[in-house]
C-alpha cells in the first residue's frame, strides 16, 4: 500500500481550504460587542483628573478599559481576535472609563482603590498588551502621577460621601 503524496494539487487545496476557514473565523466575535464603541462619551466623566493624569491614561490604560479602544488590523483576524476582545471585555469589566459617571461613590472608591496599587505593582498595563504597545508602557513619573492621583481622588470622593450623608449623634 502506497503512502498518498502530497502534490502540487493537495498542497494547494489544503492552503485555499485553510484560508478560506481562517476568514470565516474572522466574522466570529464570541465576546459581543466589545468593539462596540461610543466615543462620544468623554472619559472620566465627573472626576477631578489633571490633564497630565489623562493624557497617561489615554496613552496607557484607554484601549482596555474605555469605550474608545483603537482597534489595530491584526484584531480583526481570528483567532488573535478573539484573545484582545476578551482583554478588552475583562478590562471594561473591572473599570471602564467611559462609564466613570455611572458609577456609584462605593463603586468609585473601589475602582481607585485597585488603580494604584495595580500600577505601583507593575502588574497595569498587561505585559502581552506592552509586547505591542510599547508606548503605553509606564515610566516610573507615571506611575507615581497615576498612584497618587488615585489617592487623592479616593480621598475626596469619601470626603464627599460623608458630607452628603446626614450626621447622627
Amino acid at each position: 500500500m502506497q503512502k498518498p503524496r502530497w502534490d502540487s494539487r493537495r498542497i494547494g487545496v489544503f492552503v485555499v481550504t485553510a484560508f478560506l476557514v481562517l476568514f470565516a473565523l474572522a466574522f466570529v466575535h464570541p465576546f459581543g460587542n466589545a468593539k462596540v464603541a461610543n466615543p462620544a462619551r468623554p472619559l472620566m466623566a465627573s472626576a477631578q483628573v489633571e490633564h497630565s493624569v489623562l493624557d497617561v491614561m489615554q496613552r496607557s490604560c484607554q484601549n482596555c478599559h474605555s469605550e474608545q479602544t483603537v482597534w489595530p488590523l491584526y484584531s480583526r483576524m481570528a483567532p488573535i481576535s478573539w484573545l484582545i476582545e476578551k482583554d478588552v471585555q475583562d478590562g471594561r469589566s473591572h473599570w471602564n472609563m467611559s462609564n466613570w459617571d455611572r458609577y456609584s461613590s462605593d463603586e468609585r472608591q473601589d475602582i481607585l482603590s485597585q488603580i494604584g496599587p495595580m500600577v505601583r505593582n507593575r502588574k497595569m498595563p498587561l505585559p502581552q498588551y506592552l509586547l505591542l504597545h510599547s508606548k503605553a508602557k509606564l515610566s516610573d513619573a507615571d506611575v507615581e502621577l497615576l498612584y497618587q492621583w488615585s489617592r487623592r481622588e479616593r480621598k475626596r470622593l469619601r470626603a464627599e460621601a460623608s458630607s452628603a450623608s446626614p450626621r447622627t449623634k
